[in-house]
């Protein structure tokens, strides 16, 4: 494609197993294989900027307790951390490269052309500082609905996101989001978004199981995170008058339970990745994700892809693909009687749960991770095509 960018890096925040770790895996084994020279730069120590802020934000009695909790993970970070996990969890093209930082990244070691996909936007003010000419780009990505996140029920986390917001809307660069709901979040707080380009998930690996065995009790599979904007709480109390009522259904988590539930479960995945994670996907008939807000939630689409129907809560982001009844059952996020009924409707209604596993694949196959990565290489093009702007 004429003006791509000599070389496109990806900035991530921490070298953690998370949402964030998969995009830039998936998307960056694409661009390597267009011949796009890709870099993946990752922190030793996680998340120092967040870091900063806790221990600044503690009270006085809190504060050395929170400085004691930083150093040893640091120490530990600096002696373990070397390699970007992205590698053990992910199918990584070999052509793909990676550079770790100790703490908070640098561009000094840019070249004209570049352009760096910035996970998340915080990391914008080193960048700013170091960057050496206005040749090499910077793209900030919006992955979360910033006004739920600045209203979050857990007070430092909505302190932390009303800091990020108060620097997103004095920087003017080229940026995009991962769902229409989170770009008209963002613009309504003042902080202009050029493009949505949804996260794309992987076809070869999420694809459904060619031989169900009807006979089986019905596996139900809870999505398990222990954020509490994941609403694992509003799942699992869905859950449990199910387990009573219903003798015939297996239940099933994939994630990090909250302490003390294991016994609802006949299984408990634990975290699991790869062909483990899509595996657990084509076992189950029902899939629940039970999250309070987001901003372009993957596993939903991942299980639709996977063969199984999908109850959800009718977050930000997931709307840009989810339909009641035509390809999932919806419900209000934080609505346990809602879940409870949407996810008995599938229980009983066989024929109901075919037709939205039938039409949960198409859906998914919109979401392609080659077509939404050479979409973002797209706008790259564009960004390398532009006069810099002022920041």
């Amino acid at each position: 494609m004429a003006g791509e960018p000599a070389a496109v890096r990806f900035l991530l925040s921490n070298n953690l197993p998370g949402s964030v770790t998969r995009i830039t895996a998936d998307t960056a084994s694409v661009f390597a294989r267009l011949g796009i020279h890709t870099t993946v730069e990752f922190p030793i120590v996680d998340w120092w900027d967040y870091k900063v802020f806790a221990l600044a934000s503690a009270g006085s009695r809190q504060r050395a307790k929170v400085a004691l909790r930083i150093t040893a993970e640091t120490a530990v970070n600096v002696l373990r951390r070397r390699r970007w996990c992205g590698l053990r969890y992910h199918d990584v093209d070999p052509r793909v490269r990676t550079r770790s930082f100790l703490a908070v990244p640098s561009a000094q070691h840019w070249s004209d052309g570049d352009v760096a996909v910035v996970h998340p936007p915080y990391l914008m003010p080193h960048l700013l500082r170091t960057i050496p000419r206005p040749g090499a780009k910077l793209v900030l990505a919006i992955h979360v609905d910033l006004e739920k996140a600045m209203n979050s029920p857990i007070h430092h986390v909505a302190a932390w996101y009303r800091q990020w917001v108060a620097r997103e809307q004095l920087i003017a660069v080229p940026r995009y989001a991962t769902s229409d709901d989170s770009r008209k979040s963002a613009e309504r707080l003042g902080i202009s978004v050029d493009r949505v380009i949804p996260n794309g998930i992987d076809l070869r690996l999420f694809r459904p199981e060619p031989d169900r065995r009807p006979n089986d009790p019905l596996v139900i599979l809870l999505y398990c995170d222990p954020h509490p904007q994941k609403g694992q709480i509003i799942g699992l109390k869905a859950l449990l008058e199910l387990k009573a009522s219903r003798p015939n259904i297996s239940l099933r988590s994939v994630g990090k339970l909250i302490d003390g539930h294991a016994d609802v479960f006949d299984r408990n995945y634990g975290y699991l990745h790869g062909e483990d994670y899509a595996d657990a996907l084509r076992q189950s008939d029902i899939f629940v994700y039970p999250s309070l807000y987001d901003g372009f939630p993957a596993p939903p689409l991942q299980a639709m892809a996977s063969g199984a129907a999908l109850v959800a809560s009718a977050v930000q982001g997931l709307t840009d693909y989810a339909r009641d009844g035509e390809n999932c059952l919806l419900c209000a996020p934080g609505d346990v009687d809602g879940m409870r009924h949407q996810i008995g409707q599938l229980i009983e209604n066989r024929e109901l749960r075919e037709r939205l596993q039938a039409g949960g694949r198409p859906t998914a196959e919109r979401f392609n991770i080659e077509r939404c990565a050479r979409d973002l290489l797209s706008f790259l093009t564009d960004v390398c095509a532009e006069a810099p702007r002022a920041v």
